[in-house]
């Protein structure tokens, strides 16, 4: 199976490369002037350029063309003889949902120390001296950051304390625009005749946010841009004296340049991550199935305290009921690998490779861009479907 997999990549990689000569020679042809409209034709068949390209150019990729054809159609006959099966994937795509404040409390695990500080914190008379104080949560991604933070905005006290509260997901992708709009909805108060003016939206922030002491949670702060930073909080400081913000970030500059003070995430104990894998690996209590709850307290022992490895891992077990799949994952030479500086390539990884082939090449086309490069989503798509990785839907 292996060396027909192999193969098999070669040809479709051969096939790959055979379409990319022909838009080059279509594109040089175009920038030399010989055919106008040329760029349009990068996408159509092969043939519709028959009168652009140079006998030579076509004898040569004629050749390579029934060379991987052959290729492919050797590998088609041996699919019956492998017990392979056609998988048909439904069009729908998913997208990643932005946080949110809700957060079930069964679900936060070995965080209580952090959050009775970070409690104490946005509420003791002491913290309250200050008309804004901005609260940094530093941590590497998939630590549990966002997650302790739901916890506090949810906490009794902390709703008794603050007048007004509002969470907003910032993301990667810094937009003054799209945060003053949501501040404004999560407090109540956006008029449809102000939601497409920047300049109204602010100071209509403002003025509401004036004289009362408020909790904002900015999650995923990425940002590192001071000046972008120095708008918001001119608007923020506007408020009554003990009013707070919450950053989440993974970035420790950017905790710098927005507050002081900042709670730094770790590692969960043995015994919460324990209790974390256990929560989202079985549908039952884990003694209905001891042998499973061996191999899965190992298999927790493998994430080394990473909330979202370990809630990853788990997700991908909860499926599987037998105690030889259960043993190869941990076995998996992936959860051998040396930590990466963010911690979650070697648990994660099981799932990336659990993942259907062409979903796996959409994410392998992402490492083209460097780490914490902010990326447009529509290009990364549209480059998706020009290398094929995406079939266009024609609407009607």
């Amino acid at each position: 199976m292996k060396k027909w997999l192999n193969k098999l990549q070669i040809a479709v990689d051969g096939a790959e490369n055979l379409l990319k000569e022909v838009n080059y020679e279509a594109l040089r042809l175009k920038v030399e002037g010989k055919h106008q409209n040329l760029a349009e034709t990068s996408n159509q068949q092969v043939s519709d350029l028959n009168l652009s390209l140079s006998d030579d150019f076509f004898l040569n990729i004629e050749e390579k063309l029934k060379d991987t054809i052959k290729k492919l159609e050797e590998l088609e006959k041996k699919i019956g003889r492998l017990g392979l099966k056609e998988h048909f994937v439904s069009g729908t795509r998913e997208t990643r949902t932005p946080s949110t404040s809700l957060v079930d409390e069964s679900d936060v695990f070995g965080r209580k120390n952090e959050i009775e500080v970070l409690i104490d914190h946005l509420t003791s008379n002491e913290a309250s001296e200050k008309n804004l104080t901005v609260v940094p949560i530093v941590g590497m991604g998939g630590m549990g950051k966002t997650t302790l933070s739901k916890a506090v905005y949810n906490d009794e006290k902390v709703k008794g304390h603050f007048r007004l509260k509002a969470w907003i997901c910032v993301s990667e992708t810094y937009d003054a625009f799209r945060i003053s709009k949501g501040l404004l909805q999560e407090i109540g108060s956006l008029d449809s005749k102000e939601d497409n003016n920047l300049n109204q939206m602010q100071v209509k922030l403002k003025e509401i946010l004036n004289g009362k002491r408020f909790l904002i949670v900015m999650d995923n702060v990425w940002n590192e841009n001071y000046n972008e930073w120095d708008v918001l909080r001119n608007i923020f400081v506007q408020g009554s004296i003990g009013s707070k913000i919450i950053v989440t970030t993974r970035k420790a500059s950017v905790s710098l340049m927005m507050g002081s003070g900042e709670i730094n995430v770790g590692t969960l104990s043995d015994e919460a991550s324990w209790a974390l894998f256990r929560r989202h690996s079985f549908r039952d209590p884990p003694k209905e199935y001891p042998e499973l709850e061996e191999v899965g307290k190992q298999i927790a022992d493998k994430c080394k305290g990473l909330p979202l490895a370990l809630k990853t891992l788990a997700g991908f077990l909860r499926s599987k009921s037998e105690v030889d799949e259960w043993t190869e994952v941990l076995r998996s030479e992936i959860l051998e690998l040396p930590r990466r500086p963010n911690g979650l390539l070697p648990a994660l990884m099981l799932s990336y490779n659990d993942l259907p082939a062409h979903l796996r090449q959409c994410f392998a086309f992402c490492t083209i861009y460097p780490k914490d490069y902010q990326f447009c989503k529509e290009q990364v798509i549209h480059l998706w479907i020009s290398n094929g990785q995406v079939a266009r839907v024609l609407r009607t």
